[in-house]
């Protein structure tokens, strides 16, 4: 009696976790022991024969409703709710209404037992009797629904990891306790048969269930989130997924990949996908790109394939995610017409422009047109200059990162030596140590980086003595490069898309120099500072 008792302060306790997945399931479950523990106890202290097997009908209808209360709690606990609401959920608790109806049901009975009989065991009344088929019946149904169960929660152990190991453990261990206990009873084996020990180990039975749900929170933290975000991984993704088994035949397919491919979610299991989707699923291959016309309209996706395995690490399947990227191939296309015009027409006619600029200014004996032609000619060149240090930026970019030993003493040196040279009525000075200084990077982007500064840093100072320095110093895990100028400083409007990353219709630069420094420094995996006032501007690049 007193496992009753406990099962009935468990479920008690429990309630406070109402709306937690299977808590509703298990608190009736442990009501059913508690009834059937009770029933039990308090049929061994009577001696009326039909008190007592009324008592024993009593703690049977409660026992038949043990398993199959516990198998759902575990299919809910594990993720598995809408089994729970289906008709699967009907097929495992019929059985257990129609024994009820059987065990209430008195001509029934020698179904159940048949030669009746008192056994004093241990001073206590305990009747003896012949099992019949359907007593046998309903502790092979029991029995199953809880093995299941456990099953379950075995599988929750290996598939789910340490987040939930303990409480499952735990769990699927109680079951063995009150089995333990039954099966002696059951083919009449042992010391004491007639004594059914199964109610009184049910104490282990939920020991083990209070440690799980009471000390360690069991309710709290579940397996259902888990499994609820591996659905969702595939069928809320909104690119067109496929899980594929290691034959590459399609086993599961999301919402998206159906509409996309015009498939039927149904017909399609089982399939190999390349005969769904003109696709190479060979390892190895190259990068693939999809077109799908839908809608009257061209898309293309990206082939994206990742293997699945399971918990032992054995390759079960892969899944195959089809990327869209029409959106980057038309911006890729637009941005190859505008480096081609850049490239191409842009300096033919400002080639035209400036030439003709030149003409007109030394066949003019006019100093004010003479002054304009010379202003075409500066406008033209700078322009030029910029559509270089695009053209080669995009050069740079469109081939393969390297990274190699680089002295940035010795590339600022030169850089500093080419710019001066450039810029005859600036100064131009190098603040450097003594030794070289290694960095691991890529010479040829950060040299576009650094000119690019410097040339920034000269070229719009208009005080009487332009002037920009170029420092290398050692910072505390690589090197801080800094180009500072004792210019106007750079306005803040300027700045602010650099900082943002990005530009606006309000906030927008003048020039692509500073973009194409951030750019660069992106590139080489560096970070950029600016320090700018009305005396000048620091520009401080640290690498790694």
């Amino acid at each position: 009696m007193s496992a009753g008792l406990c099962a009935f302060g468990l479920a008690a306790y429990l309630l406070r976790h109402r709306g937690s997945p299977g808590v509703s399931w298990f608190v009736s479950s442990f009501l059913a022991i508690g009834l059937w523990c009770l029933t039990y106890g308090a049929g061994l202290l009577v001696d009326s024969y039909p008190l007592r097997m009324s008592l024993e009908a009593v703690g049977l209808i409660a026992a038949v409703w043990t398993g199959p209360l516990f198998l759902m709690f575990t299919l809910e606990y594990t993720g598995r709710t809408a089994t729970t609401r289906s008709w699967q959920a009907g097929v495992i608790m019929a059985p257990a209404a129609a024994i009820s109806g059987l065990i209430l049901a008195p001509q029934y009975h020698s179904l159940l037992w048949s030669g009746v009989r008192p056994a004093p065991v241990f001073g206590l009344s305990v009747p003896t009797y012949t099992i019949g088929p359907l007593l046998y019946l309903i502790t092979v149904f029991v029995l199953v629904c809880t093995g299941v169960g456990a099953l379950l929660l075995v599988e929750t152990v290996l598939n789910y990891g340490p987040l939930y190991r303990t409480e499952a453990a735990a769990v699927a261990l109680s079951t063995l306790p009150p089995a333990a206990g039954a099966l002696p009873w059951l083919f009449n084996v042992g010391p004491a048969p007639q004594l059914n020990l199964a109610p009184l180990l049910f104490l282990g039975h939920i020991a083990l269930d209070g440690y799980a749900f009471v000390g360690s929170n069991m309710f709290e933290t579940n397996p259902t989130t888990e499994r609820a975000a591996e659905r969702s991984a595939v069928e809320d993704l909104g690119s067109p997924t496929f899980v594929l088994d290691t034959a590459d035949r399609v086993v599961t397919v999301n919402d998206a990949a159906a509409d996309v491919f015009c498939l039927d979610r149904e017909t399609v299991l089982g399939s190999r996908l390349s005969a769904l989707v003109d696709v190479d699923l060979t390892d190895g291959a190259d990068r693939q790109i999809v077109s799908v016309t839908t809608d009257s309209r061209d898309r293309q996706f990206s082939v994206v394939t990742s293997p699945l395995t399971d918990p032992a690490d054995r390759r079960v399947g892969r899944t195959v995610v089809f990327q869209e990227i029409t959106r980057e191939r038309e911006r890729e296309q637009r941005l190859d017409v505008l480096n081609r015009v850049i490239r191409h027409n842009l300096r033919n006619e400002m080639t035209v422009i400036m030439g003709h600029a030149d003409l007109v200014s030394r066949r003019s004996d006019d100093e004010e047109i003479d002054a304009s032609a010379e202003t075409i000619k500066a406008s033209g060149e700078r322009l030029l200059a910029t559509g270089e240090k695009a053209r080669e930026f995009e050069r740079l970019r469109g081939r393969e990162p390297r990274s190699d030993p680089v002295d940035v003493v010795e590339l600022v040196d030169a850089l500093t030596t080419e710019i001066d040279i450039e810029f005859p009525n600036a100064t131009v000075e190098a603040d450097l140590p003594s030794t070289p200084t290694i960095v691991e990077t890529d010479p040829q982007v950060l040299s576009l980086v650094v000119s690019s500064l410097l040339e920034n840093a000269l070229a719009h100072n208009e005080t009487d003595d332009p002037r920009a320095v170029a420092a290398v110093a050692s910072a505390a895990d690589g090197i801080e490069l800094t180009i500072s100028d004792n210019g106007p400083g750079i306005e803040a409007d300027e700045l602010a898309p650099i900082r943002k990353g990005e530009e606006t219709s309000l906030e927008h630069s003048t020039g692509i120099g500073l973009w194409i420094v951030s750019w660069g420094v992106s590139m080489l995996g560096g970070e950029i500072d600016f320090e700018t006032d009305g005396d000048g501007t620091a520009v401080s690049v640290r690498l790694t």
